[in-house]
C-alpha cells in the first residue's frame, strides 16, 4: 500500500481525515478509503477484503455497507446488493450513495417499481449520479410516468452542465407536449456542444419550437449543405415542419415527397406530417393513404397512429379511431397499463381504479367526460385520478365522485394495487357511441361557490352594470399560433362599456395595454388574484364568474365545457389542427354541447369566423 512510504504524522494526518470523512477512528478509516478506491477500479475482492472486517468491527458504518452493496452489484448479485444498501439505510435513511445502489438493486431484481421510488428518494436527497439519472428516465418512460419523471429529474439536471442529460429532458418535455419548455434545454445542450451535429438539430427543434421559423429554416439549408451532415432524414423533417407552420404547405410537400429516406422511422414521422398538411389545404381523403403508409413502414406505429386514431374520430369513426388510437405508446410503456385493462369484462367488477392523466388540462377534461359512458359503478368502485396536483382542489365534488391524487405522489408511494386496476384516460375514447353523442354531454365539474361569488362581486363592482366578458386568444404550443389569434381580435367582439377579463395564461401585459389604448370604451382587467398556471380551482371559478367567454381552443373553452357555461363562443381551426372531439363541421359543439364553434374555412385566416362571431355576439 502506497501508505507503508508515508511518515508517522503524514499518516496520522490522513487518518484524522479519513475519520472525520468515514466516521471511524484509527486506520480502519484508511481501509475503508482504499476499499472505495478498490470498488471504483472494479477490483471487487480486494473492495470487500478491506469492508467486510468494518462490518465486524463498526456494524453501524454507513460506508462498509455501501461498500459491500457495491461489490455486490459489480457482481449482478442484487439481493445481497439490496440486503447490504438497506443495512446502511437503517442508520442513515437519506444517505444518498446507498438510495442510488438500492434503486440499482432493485433494477436486478426486475423491482421498477421499487427502483424509480427509491431513485426519486436518491435525487431528494441530493444524488446526483448520470448513470442512475438514464436508468430512472428509461423506466419511467416505459411506465408512462414521463410528466412525474420530468418533476423528479429536472432540479437534478438543472445543477448540472451536461448535454446528454439536457437532451434526454427535452425530449420527454417533448413527449409531453411541452416544446416551449423543453425548447430552453435544446438550446443549453445545443450551447454546451455546439460543433456536434446532433446538437445543431438540437438548436434547429429549439428554433421551431419557439416560432423562429426563418432561422430554424435557414440553419437546415446550412445542415443540409454540409456534406458531411450524416442525419439528413431528421434536418429534412423538421424543415418540413417548420415550412408547414410557417404556412407553407405546398413547399413543404415538395420538399417531403422529393426526399429519400433511409431511416424508417423518420419515414413514418414525415407521412404523418404530410397526413397533417394535406388537411391544412383540403385534401383528407389523400391524409388517409398518408397515415396508412406511415404506420406500415414501421413496426412502431405511437404518434402517427395516434394522429391516425384522432383524424378517424374527428371524422365521426368511433369504431376505428380508438382502435388506432391506443397505439399511442410505445409496446413496452403498454406491457404496464394495457388497453385490456378498459375492457368492459375488467372494469365491472373492480373494487378500486386508478385513472392515469395524460395530455394537457384541456384535454384531460374532455377525456374524463367519458367516464360516464364506461361500464364502471361509481357507487361500488372507488376511482383515483392520478395526475396534476392542481387539479385536486380544483375537482371537488366532481360529478363523478371520483378523487383526484398528485401523480408524483402515486408514483414515489407503494401502494397495494393489481396490474388490472389502472387505465390510462385516453383508453375511454372505445366507449363513445357515434348513435348517441349526447350521451356525455351533461357538466361534470362544479367550480367553487364562494371563490366565483366573492370573484362575481368584484367583477360586477368594476363592470358598473356592464357585461363581464372573459378573453382568451392565444395558444403557446408549437403549431399554437395555427390556433391563435389577437387580442385585438377578440375585443372587436366586445360591446361598448363592456368589461373584459383576461382568462389567458401567461404575461400579457402589452398586448393588454396595447388593446386598452386601442378600445378606451370598454375596460380590460388582468386580476393578480388568478393564476391558472398555478390554481385551476379559482381559474375554474373566475370562468364561471363570466357573462360571456370568447376564447381560441385552449384550456378556458374546455374548462367553460366542463362546467356548462351556456354562453361561451370559440374560434377553431381548420385542417390537422382542428382537435378530434369537436368534429369537422356544425356551429354547436359535439363534445359538451354547450359551446358556439365558429370554423375556419382556411387555415391561417380567421375574418370569416371572427365576423360570425361578432354577429353572433354584438347583432
Amino acid at each position: 500500500m502506497a501508505e507503508t512510504a508515508l511518515s508517522r504524522k503524514d499518516r496520522r494526518a490522513r487518518i484524522a481525515k479519513a475519520s472525520k470523512i468515514y466516521g471511524i477512528k484509527g486506520s480502519e478509516s484508511l481501509d475503508l478509503h482504499e476499499a472505495y478506491k478498490a470498488l471504483n477500479q472494479n477490483n471487487v475482492l480486494r473492495a470487500v477484503q478491506l469492508a467486510h472486517p468494518i462490518t465486524k468491527s463498526h456494524p453501524k458504518s454507513v460506508h462498509a455497507w455501501v461498500v459491500m452493496g457495491g461489490a455486490a452489484l459489480a457482481q449482478r448479485e442484487g439481493d445481497t446488493a439490496a440486503a447490504f444498501f438497506q443495512r446502511a439505510l437503517d442508520f442513515a435513511p437519506s444517505e444518498p450513495s446507498a438510495l442510488v445502489g438500492l434503486a440499482k438493486a432493485y433494477v436486478l431484481q426486475v423491482k421498477p417499481e421499487e427502483a424509480t421510488r427509491t431513485a426519486a428518494r436518491a435525487f431528494a436527497a441530493g444524488a446526483d449520479e448520470k448513470g442512475l439519472l438514464v436508468l430512472y428516465i428509461e423506466l419511467m418512460r416505459q411506465m408512462g410516468r414521463i410528466q412525474a419523471a420530468v418533476d423528479v429529474v429536472q432540479p437534478v439536471i438543472a445543477k448540472q452542465d451536461d448535454a446528454e442529460l439536457s437532451m434526454k429532458l427535452a425530449d420527454m418535455l417533448t413527449d409531453i407536449e411541452e416544446t416551449g419548455k423543453a425548447a430552453v434545454w435544446l438550446e443549453k445542450a445545443w450551447k454546451l456542444k455546439p460543433e456536434e451535429e446532433g446538437y445543431r438539430i438540437a438548436r434547429l427543434r429549439a428554433l421551431i419550437y419557439t416560432g423562429r421559423l426563418d432561422p430554424a429554416i435557414a440553419l437546415a439549408d446550412e445542415l443540409l449543405a454540409d456534406d458531411a451532415t450524416r442525419d439528413r432524414d431528421t434536418v429534412v423533417l423538421y424543415k418540413v415542419l417548420a415550412l408547414r407552420i410557417s404556412n407553407q404547405p405546398e413547399v413543404a410537400l415538395e420538399l417531403a415527397e422529393a426526399h429519400e429516406f433511409t431511416n424508417p422511422d423518420r419515414y413514418a414521422e414525415i407521412r404523418g406530417i404530410v397526413a397533417n398538411i394535406l388537411q391544412d389545404i383540403g385534401r383528407s381523403d389523400e391524409a388517409d393513404d398518408a397515415y396508412l403508409e406511415g404506420m406500415h413502414v414501421t413496426g412502431a406505429k405511437l404518434k402517427v397512429s395516434k394522429a391516425y386514431g384522432a383524424f378517424l374520430m374527428r371524422k365521426g369513426d368511433f369504431t376505428r379511431g380508438p382502435e388506432f388510437f391506443k397505439d399511442r405508446f410505445e409496446t413496452r410503456q403498454r406491457s404496464y397499463i394495457p388497453y385490456e385493462n378498459s375492457a368492459p369484462e375488467n372494469l365491472t367488477d373492480l373494487e378500486q381504479l386508478f385513472l392515469i392523466g395524460e395530455q394537457g388540462v384541456g384535454d384531460q377534461l374532455a377525456l374524463l367526460g367519458l367516464l360516464r359512458l364506461a361500464p364502471v359503478d361509481l357507487g361500488k368502485t372507488k376511482v383515483t385520478l392520478a395526475t396534476d396536483a392542481r387539479f385536486i382542489k380544483a375537482l371537488e365534488g366532481n360529478a363523478y365522485g371520483f378523487e383526484v391524487m398528485d401523480r408524483n405522489v402515486f408514483t414515489s408511494e407503494p401502494r397495494e394495487m393489481k396490474a388490472n386496476e389502472m387505465m390510462y384516460i385516453g383508453d375511454l375514447t372505445r366507449f363513445i357511441d357515434p348513435a348517441d353523442r349526447a350521451a356525455h354531454q351533461k357538466p361534470w365539474v362544479t367550480p367553487n361557490a364562494t371563490r366565483m361569488q366573492h370573484l362575481r362581486s368584484k367583477y360586477e363592482a368594476l363592470a358598473k352594470g356592464g357585461p363581464i366578458i372573459g378573453a382568451a386568444w392565444a395558444s403557446g404550443s408549437m403549431l399554437g399560433h395555427l390556433r391563435s389569434v389577437s387580442l385585438m381580435d377578440i375585443v372587436s367582439a366586445v360591446p361598448e362599456g363592456a368589461l373584459v377579463v383576461n382568462l389567458q395564461y401567461g404575461d400579457r401585459t402589452s398586448e393588454i395595454e396595447a388593446a386598452q389604448r386601442a378600445r378606451p370604451d370598454i375596460t380590460i382587467l388582468d386580476d393578480p388574484e388568478v393564476d391558472q398556471m398555478a390554481d385551476l380551482a379559482t381559474f375554474f371559478a373566475q370562468v364561471a364568474a363570466m357573462d360571456r367567454i370568447l376564447t381560441i381552443d385552449n384550456t378556458t373553452a374546455h374548462v367553460a365545457g366542463a362546467i356548462g357555461h351556456d354562453d361561451t363562443h370559440v374560434l377553431i381551426p381548420t385542417g390537422s389542427e382542428c382537435m378530434w372531439y369537436w368534429g369537422n363541421e356544425g356551429d354547436i359543439d359535439p363534445w359538451y354541447g354547450n359551446l358556439n364553434l365558429y370554423r375556419q374555412a382556411k387555415l391561417g385566416q380567421w375574418d370569416q369566423p371572427l365576423s360570425m362571431m361578432k354577429t353572433a355576439v354584438c347583432p
